[in-house]
């Protein structure tokens, strides 16, 4: 009963949803034959995975949040950044470095990255993503306001590499494979073959290329199970100190009504704005693929998973769940 009016909407062709109401599974809905089981692009909730890799080297005292992002990377790769000498760590968490998004954002010659790729995948490395937020004007100062970007996240992932000396790969598995068990928990190559397509509207999506050098910011394919064990162990605070996310300052960014802090995305709705069912916070992670990972606080539930579609925000199925739970 849930699945046909969770999943119903026609856009949704394939996809997979899984609660927790503490330890306890409470729903598990499919469809369009995926399961929990089948590998699928988490996109931007990799950046959870990311923002805990970075967590857990502050705890290491490697890094703080104080840490200025010019003496942590290269001059030569980062000083073309705008205010990038004010930048530091606390802002790349918080989405508050004032970076514009090279993806979403109007480029300077009137093309929107995103489009671009979804209309001819290719490969966009870390050189031409830092020349291209370079090329856009500051959405303000660094700590001003919160501004949602991918480079952020890319900048983490540089940090973190260039701190341990290991790849993302190897601290994937080592920080967060390894100590959970994940075994299907990897970064997309552009070669994977048995992934469940992303769909934009009626056409199945592929831009392996592109996605396979995304990979601090949104490169991460996992299964539902794991995605599941992932949040529960964030939020928990099993890979590093809870004090991490224990005063989140949510800020609102550009993608209204989510707010941003402590490198999780925020949701509440006020009653009086959703008068039909209740939207009580979430805490987490979305993907512009369709995936989710939030925690509903109030009501101690997990909720993870994809609807797979570009055309289509989940969290209308993520409140149905929450509420038919």
């Amino acid at each position: 009963f849930m699945e046909n009016t969770i999943l119903s909407n026609k856009k949704i062709h394939q996809a997979t949803v899984l609660a927790y109401r503490g330890e306890q599974k409470v729903a598990e809905l499919s469809k369009g034959g995926m399961t929990c089981d089948s590998p699928f692009f988490i996109a931007s909730i990799s950046k959870l995975y990311t923002h805990a890799m970075t967590f857990a080297l502050i705890d290491k005292q490697l890094l703080a949040y104080t840490s200025r992002l010019v003496d942590l990377l290269p001059a030569d790769k980062v000083g073309c950044l705008p205010n990038a000498k004010e930048v530091t760590v606390r802002h790349l968490v918080d989405q508050t470095s004032g970076f514009a998004n090279h993806e979403l954002d109007k480029l300077p010659d009137g093309s929107v990255l995103f489009e671009e790729v979804l209309r001819h995948d290719r490969a966009v490395d870390v050189a031409e993503s830092l020349r291209l937020v370079a090329a856009l004007p500051p959405k303000g100062k660094p700590g001003s306001r919160a501004y949602y970007a991918d480079i952020n996240a890319l900048l983490l992932g540089e940090i973190c590499e260039t701190l341990t000396g290991k790849t993302l790969p190897a601290l994937l598995a080592e920080t967060i494979c390894q100590p959970l068990g994940l075994k299907n928990t990897h970064y997309c190559t552009a070669d994977e073959n048995n992934i469940t397509p992303i769909y934009n509207g009626s056409h199945a999506a592929f831009w392996l290329k592109y996605l396979s050098v995304q990979m601090a910011q949104g490169g991460i394919v996992a299964t539902n199970h794991e995605l599941m064990q992932f949040l529960q162990a964030f939020m928990r605070g099993q890979l590093f100190s809870k004090n991490h996310l224990t005063h989140p300052d949510f800020r609102r960014i550009q993608f209204i009504p989510l707010k941003y802090g402590s490198g999780m995305m925020q949701l509440k709705i006020p009653r009086i704005l959703s008068p039909f069912f209740p939207a009580p916070e979430i805490i987490g992670h979305s993907g512009s693929s369709g995936s989710f990972a939030f925690y509903c606080l109030s009501k101690n539930i997990f909720i993870t998973g994809t609807i797979n579609q570009l055309q289509h925000r989940p969290f209308a199925a993520i409140y149905r769940v929450i509420n038919k739970v």
